[in-house]
């Protein structure tokens, strides 16, 4: 008789649970194990800030299987409270801890799954371990917040850190009516949005009563005189709240790996390959504490996203039975809804290119079209942003923040992007359309059919650095209305309407930036000038983007 093979699994959730089920649904007669460190083996942690929120009121629902469905459903074994302390790769055994009883037990293995996720990220300050001051990763990190918020009568919260889970956070607690202040290191919260677009954010949560700010990293944590905590540097102390929560990003935990001499990248990640196999042979690693390479810039990147962590688990689960999958990297293709606004993006956004030294190499058009055609009720605008490559209009990124499908539209983005997708195919892709789905030419047209034109010549892009610069001219083709109810400075204000009767005014000598709303009426006007032999420039997104991240 054959002997069982026996897999073991370090971590559960979304890398360690979905690779478990995944191995057991491709073969029979293996004995699958996952040991976990906590008491839960699947819980939804993206859940976690809305459950201290009451959005989700019971804690039950964040538990999404347990021992017993896995054992039932898959045949998987399930160790819970049992830490993975080390792995003796010569002998293929996991020395296993027992947390409840501090029992060690080695644990032979044929093949071995890392999935340790990532911790946050607690620096080494004075301060950081006052009661009241706290993190957000697990349920019981949630249960704690929720007892700590009602045991000591709660008003304020300070939350170190602008990241996804501290806007979330913050959002939450202020509808529970505390007040909120968010302190972020980064120049601008969201510090994976550009900083113009994170400008929206930010208004939008300054309207809602959050306090902001920035460029602040915090040194320490004191009581105040009144019992209080207090974030604190040099020359800079943060309002005093009743309780802080830390959430300034999340380190992978690779100190298991390194006891097998598992090599990590630059990025402190577990190197691996397409097939998700570590350097050691007979050990694969998924999730939060692998580093990936991103298929826009080709270089080694750490991203922790569930979806991301279960497409590895997919593919090491395969790779374990023998069958020829591959992790291709990633997108960054993620999402934020707060206070009714959703915020999504893919790829890479301009500042993040300027930084890495594409400065020449990309070019973006901002537009702001409706969800929607507009004489159908409900329409709201989606405030987009498209990043692509001048010289043959690869698709490098794109943001939308909006009401209503903003995350749809970069979804279809993100699935262009996959398959190395142009301005082109923006252009010809072919979306739904009814008076209360989209338009004839729906907002993902748009932006490629502006950017499409634009390396085509036919429509010379300007941003909000150029206003300003010496030769210049700046024209604003609003009605005169319009200018009234939003002045822009230093503007020459000649109606579209009026323009072909009136262009001659304009000086020949001199580049024509052109100022509308939001772009449409500035191409035309660019169209024109450029046909009377002007050098006009749009200005990409018109009013609406040069005002929207001020």
């Amino acid at each position: 008789m054959d002997k069982q093979l026996t897999t073991l699994i370090v971590g559960g959730v979304a890398g360690g649970a979905t690779t478990a089920a995944r191995l057991s649904r491709l073969g029979a007669g293996r004995r699958i194990v996952i040991i976990e460190r906590g008491g839960y083996v699947s819980f939804a942690n993206c859940g976690l800030p809305y459950y201290i929120g009451d959005v989700i009121p019971e804690q039950s629902s964040l538990i999404l299987a347990s021992p017993e469905l896995f054992r039932s459903r898959y045949g998987i074994e399930v160790l819970l409270n049992h830490e993975a302390i080390s792995i003796d790769a010569a002998s293929s055994t996991l020395l296993v801890r027992n947390l409840a009883t501090g029992e060690e037990l080695p644990i032979p293995y044929d093949e071995l799954v890392l999935s340790p996720g990532a911790a946050p990220f607690r620096p080494p300050m004075p301060g950081i371990d006052l009661a009241g001051v706290m993190t957000l990763r697990t349920v019981p990190d949630a249960e704690a917040v929720k007892a700590y918020i009602g045991r000591h009568n709660v008003r304020s919260a300070l939350i170190v850190g602008a990241g996804f889970i501290g806007l979330e956070v913050a959002e939450n607690l202020r509808e529970l009516g505390l007040e909120v202040t968010l302190v972020e290191g980064a120049p601008h919260i969201l510090p994976p949005l550009d900083t113009h677009m994170s400008g929206y954010v930010s208004r939008l949560l300054e309207e809602r009563g959050l306090r902001i700010e920035t460029g602040k990293i915090a040194q320490g944590i004191r009581r105040t005189e009144d019992g209080r905590l207090q974030a604190y540097a040099d020359a800079w102390e943060s309002p005093a709240a009743d309780m802080i929560l830390l959430s300034i990003g999340v380190r992978p935990e690779t100190s298991l790996a390194r006891t097998a001499g598992i090599e990590t990248g630059k990025t402190g990640g577990i190197i691996v390959d397409t097939q998700m196999k570590t350097s050691v042979p007979g050990i694969w690693a998924v999730g939060d504490a692998v580093e990936v390479v991103s298929r826009v810039t080709g270089r080694p990147m750490l991203l922790a996203l569930a979806g991301v962590a279960q497409k590895q688990a997919r593919i090491a689960a395969a790779s374990i039975m023998g069958r020829q999958e591959e992790f291709h990297g990633v997108l960054g293709t993620s999402v934020l809804r707060i206070f009714g606004t959703t915020v999504a993006m893919t790829g890479m956004n301009p500042d993040t290119l300027a930084r890495l030294g594409y400065e020449d190499d990309y070019e973006y058009i901002d537009a702001h079209p409706y969800q929607h055609v507009t004489y159908y009720p409900g329409a709201t605008p989606i405030h987009m942003r498209l990043v692509y490559r001048k010289k043959d209009g690869l698709i490098l990124g794109a943001t939308a923040i909006g009401e209503n499908d903003a995350a749809r539209k970069i979804d279809v983005i993100a699935a262009l992007m996959s398959k190395n997708g142009t301005v082109y195919d923006l252009e010809e892709a072919e979306m739904c359309y009814s008076p209360q789905e989209g338009a004839a030419k729906d907002a993902v047209n748009m932006v490629g059919m502006a950017a499409a034109n634009n390396l085509r010549g036919l429509h010379p892009l300007a941003h909000a650095g150029d206003i300003g610069r010496p030769g210049t001219f700046l024209l604003d083709v609003r009605e005169v209305a319009e200018t009234v109810r939003q002045p822009f400075a230093g503007a020459v204000n000649i109606p579209l309407s009026q323009l072909r009767s009136r262009w001659q005014e304009l000086p020949g000598d001199r580049t024509i930036l052109v100022l509308c709303q939001v772009g449409v009426r500035g191409y035309n006007a660019t169209r024109f000038l450029c046909n009377m032999g002007l050098d006009a420039r749009n200005l990409s997104g018109g009013y609406i983007t040069m005002s929207l991240g001020s």
